[in-house]
């Protein structure tokens, strides 16, 4: 039997290994005799516990939201769109950034992180579990869209922190790469005066491809809600003719609908039995997104798979879309659903159900990079929504930007990836009594 000291310095030599793999190099880990059982938590001899050179570093100084008004692509005509980020200043000098944006909702959400600060100034921000379920608790009566999206601000601003502390980029604290580019499905990209006929559609999917597009997705059901939310027959002869020119003009395009939630249960598995002979990757939120019940009926009607899950805002309201078989494609959202702490759970519960991930992403640059990491780590990836990017607002908070019509880079700079000069802040910062 080796003596102990022998046998601690060879467990010290494994967990440094294993770090520098995992983090990268220049990582020093090791301390206590303790077995590893987590990657993170205050009171685990996590991996993450044993990195930290100084306990008593990455306190959190300050928490600030801003309220952003970054310029949209036109192409959405999406525009006066407001941002909620969340920035948190340690007092070793390190800024993280997280987004907690819900569309109409900012105010809120930015009054919700301004009296959560107090509860976070002087804490660890390597305590990311801990501060999470700290903020979850302390709303437990009055959990909803506004206390989870500022929860999401924060929590992805904390893990912005430690992959800079570490000096590695997110992803690899999510466990490494499974991919090193990340599939994105084009949003809105036929726009909203295109004819609505197959030909109009088959020439716009052919030129979407030549830019190179290999999916996308639209609401061909856009100023359509009928009374009692019947589908009617002139709108099914439209989407059945949009539909066929799509497919015509990629036929390995990637066709995702979306349905805003706009049907009854009828009328949405018409609406599905319609789209079925042109095999749509899915069909998003056919009936209102929170009934899962609405939507199980659905899902088990048509083999077109159905995606749901920007309005579900954790894993305890997922468990009964799960538990009905109700989805086939889970969209979670970090902004919507507390953060890349729960996003990656709720991903894990979908994982053992065999269903896949395709993040919501209509939001900005710093909720886009916080879904490319998560994205690019975990093992049931689908695909990401575009959203309504600005090419050149994203170069300028990147530093590098492959505008691809086809697939995304994961970043590969410390934390999130993303700075977001003083500059920026001092020209798109919106007071919150202008916010909408």
């Amino acid at each position: 039997m080796k003596p102990r000291s022998e046998a601690n310095s060879g467990r010290r030599e494994f967990l440094t290994a294993m770090a520098a793999g995992i983090l990268g190099g220049g990582v020093s880990v090791g301390r206590g005799m303790s077995a590893v059982s987590s990657w993170t938590g205050m009171r685990t001899n996590s991996v993450l516990n044993q990195l930290r050179a100084d306990s008593s570093s990455l306190k959190i100084k300050k928490v600030t939201p801003y309220i952003m008004q970054l310029q949209r692509d036109s192409l959405t005509e999406i525009p006066q769109v407001h941002f909620l980020l969340a920035r948190i200043d340690t007092e070793d000098g390190i800024t993280g950034w997280g987004d907690g944006s819900s569309w109409g909702n900012v105010a809120p959400i930015y009054t919700e992180i301004e009296r959560q600060a107090p509860f976070l100034v002087g804490q660890s921000a390597w305590n990311i579990e801990n501060l999470w379920q700290g903020f979850y608790n302390r709303r437990a009566s009055s959990h909803g869209a506004s206390v989870m999206s500022a929860l999401g601000a924060i929590d992805c601003a904390l893990w912005d922190i430690v992959g800079q502390k570490l000096n590695v980029p997110v992803y690899k604290l999510l466990g490494g790469k499974r991919r090193d580019r990340v599939k994105i499905y084009t949003s809105y990209r036929w726009g909203r005066n295109l004819p609505r006929t197959r030909e109009a559609y088959a020439k716009r999917t052919k030129e979407l491809v030549a830019e190179g597009a290999v999916a996308g997705k639209y609401d061909p059901f856009f100023d359509r809600l009928e009374p009692g939310m019947q589908v009617t027959q002139k709108t099914l002869r439209e989407l059945e003719a949009m539909v066929q020119g799509i497919r015509e003009g990629g036929p390995d395009f990637d066709i995702c609908i979306e349905g805003h939630g706009k049907f009854n249960v009828g009328s949405a598995v018409t609406v599905a039995k319609t789209l079925e002979p042109f095999r749509p990757l899915f069909f998003e939120e056919p009936v209102p997104g929170m009934n899962a019940q609405a939507m199980r009926e659905v899902q088990l009607s048509t083999s077109v798979s159905l995606a749901a899950g920007e309005r579900i805002q954790s894993r305890f309201e997922l468990r009964e879309f799960l538990d009905l078989n109700a989805i086939r494609v889970l969209q979670a959202d970090t902004t919507r659903c507390a953060g890349i702490t729960e996003f990656r759970k709720m991903a894990s519960e979908a994982d053992t159900r065999y269903l896949t991930v395709a993040p919501h992403n209509p939001n900005s640059p710093v909720c886009t990079a916080a879904h490319l990491h998560l994205c690019a780590s975990m093992n049931n990836f689908l695909i990401l929504e575009e959203g309504a990017h600005n090419p050149k607002m994203y170069k300028e908070l990147f530093g590098t930007w492959d505008d691809s019509a086809a697939a995304w880079t994961v970043p590969e700079k410390p934390g999130l990836g993303i700075t977001i000069p003083d500059a920026v802040i001092k020209e798109y910062g919106i007071p919150i009594e202008k916010a909408n």
